[in-house]
């Protein structure tokens, strides 16, 4: 079994990893997308709201008023707890993406190894020919 045929159980485990770590980066991406997807809800939301408000500003009596401000302050808080959670989950994708990163360079380097392994067997097979095509040349020239 040759070095290479050795090192082949460790390139397959670290490219696993590699490949695990990024369907991991994949996932928390999505959940950062759908997080800032339900801000945009929201953010649509208060907006319309708003311009409800305003296009019926004259027909609010005043307790309806403090009820409607009651409702965009609830809303903005929602909003912030929104922008909270993304904040959450970018920080969960950047950690995702730094573990994949060392996941890909470890990946790259054993497969660098197993390129300078193989070249190394090429340039020993190449020296070990030439020595035989030597060594037969040689002894053919003695023959004459």
């Amino acid at each position: 079994m040759t070095r290479i045929e050795k090192l082949d159980p460790a390139v397959q485990h670290a490219d696993k990893k590699e490949q695990a770590a990024l369907k991991q980066v994949a996932l928390a991406q999505s959940e950062v997308n759908l997080e800032q997807n339900k801000l945009s809800q929201l953010s649509g939301y208060r907006t319309e709201y708003i311009n409800r408000q305003d296009q019926m500003q004259s027909s609010f009596s005043v307790i309806e008023l403090q009820e409607f401000n009651r409702f965009l302050n609830q809303l903005d808080d929602t909003i912030k707890k929104q922008m909270g959670i993304i904040k959450l989950r970018q920080g969960e994708l950047d950690r995702q993406r730094s573990l994949w990163r060392k996941t890909q360079i470890s990946s790259k380097v054993m497969h660098q190894v197993v390129e300078n392994l193989h070249q190394q067997e090429l340039v020993k097979r190449a020296r070990s020919e030439q020595k035989a095509m030597d060594e037969f040349s040689l002894r053919k020239s003695q023959n004459r």
